[in-house]
């Protein structure tokens, strides 16, 4: 059991729904409803999350040797082997590319997930030599996302666009904004230049200062993906109605004024509260998923229907809180 919970906390199952959902999403505002092509993208969803996480921290492993934060994780400590790691790299991106092609193969699909797994892999091997990688990661999440729709058709709606954006900008704020924000203090010590150090943020021993530039910069990247996610209604591909009734709206609504709260929470504690922003940032992604389906809920709810619409809503619930409790126990808190 032990064993399984350090490729657990390599592979980070708490996550995937992110990466999971992606070309699902992409697939679905394409127009593509059937179980069997949503469940293979799924599935191709899944294992880019294995070959992203597991990719990022063999190409960190020295710089996350020097972390007191990350010093327990699975490579640093050597209870799974580089080369056992990469062995999962290799898999995940082979299986990736064979069952897309096998059971959903169109030219300029593969391409593009070919040109996706590409600038994962930039963003992973540079992020911590050069400024700005985040939004190589980001537009490899969108070009993901533009996958899905592509194994649906060449024509990719603006629907689908709409909703890779959404994925791109949450990526942009969790990695650009609070990855590099909550590392600060040993970022700085070791030189590498991230988008807080290089807007003025310092970590004066647990204490951070941030300064109003980034503090406006994060908030503009945050309200860019609210706004973002709420063109679906706003240009009526979807209904603020279900059942006659506004929930899609109202529930739009209330996410984004929690989503918001939580950034102002993640700014105002300390580092050395850090597990606290770990709770506020896993909050914050969870919550910022969830405006997708509540975005598309009438649309959803029309196409692949009421039940499976809401297990997924339930699973992006559900799953985070289950297996990290899982993984960490108690705790419920990752090695980030």
């Amino acid at each position: 059991m032990n064993r399984l919970q350090e490729y657990a906390k390599l592979i980070r199952p708490y996550g995937l729904l992110f990466l999971g959902f992606t070309p699902v999403f992409g697939a679905i505002c394409d127009g593509e409803y059937g179980f069997f092509h949503l469940s293979i993208l799924f599935v191709i969803g899944v294992l880019a999350h294995v070959f992203t996480f597991v990719q990022n921290d063999l190409f960190d492993i020295n710089v996350d040797k020097k972390s007191s934060y990350v010093s327990d994780r699975p490579l640093v400590t050597g209870l799974i082997s580089q080369r056992q790691a990469l062995g999962i790299v290799i898999f995940s991106f082979l299986s990736s590319v064979v069952i897309a092609g096998v059971f959903l193969f169109t030219p300029l699909s593969l391409i593009v997930l070919l040109f996706s797994f590409f600038l994962i892999t930039l963003y992973n091997k540079y992020s911590k030599r050069f400024f700005g990688m985040e939004y190589i990661l980001a537009i490899g999440v969108f070009t993901y996302s533009l996958f899905g729709a592509l194994t649906v058709s060449d024509n990719v709606s603006d629907l689908a666009i709409i909703i890779g954006l959404v994925g791109m900008m949450q990526w942009l704020f969790s990695v650009g904004v609070f990855a590099n924000l909550k590392d600060v203090k040993y970022d700085t010590k070791m030189g590498i230049r991230t988008t807080p150090t290089i807007l003025g943020v310092k970590a004066i021993e647990d204490t951070l200062k941030i300064p109003p530039l980034f503090k406006s910069y994060a908030f503009g990247i945050k309200i860019i993906h609210i706004s973002i996610a709420s063109l679906p209604f706003l240009l009526r591909f979807t209904s603020i109605y279900v059942f006659y009734l506004p929930i899609p709206s109202f529930f739009f609504i209330l996410l984004s004024i929690i989503i918001l709260y939580l950034v102002v929470k993640i700014f105002s504690t300390s580092l050395s509260e850090r597990d606290k922003m770990l709770v506020y940032e896993g909050l914050q992604e969870g919550l910022s998923l969830l405006l997708i389906p509540m975005v598309l809920m009438s649309y959803l709810f029309e196409n692949i229907g009421i039940a499976p619409t809401l297990f997924m809503i339930a699973l992006i619930v559900i799953w985070p809180l289950s297996s990290l409790r899982i993984v960490f126990g108690k705790k419920l808190i990752p090695l980030e």
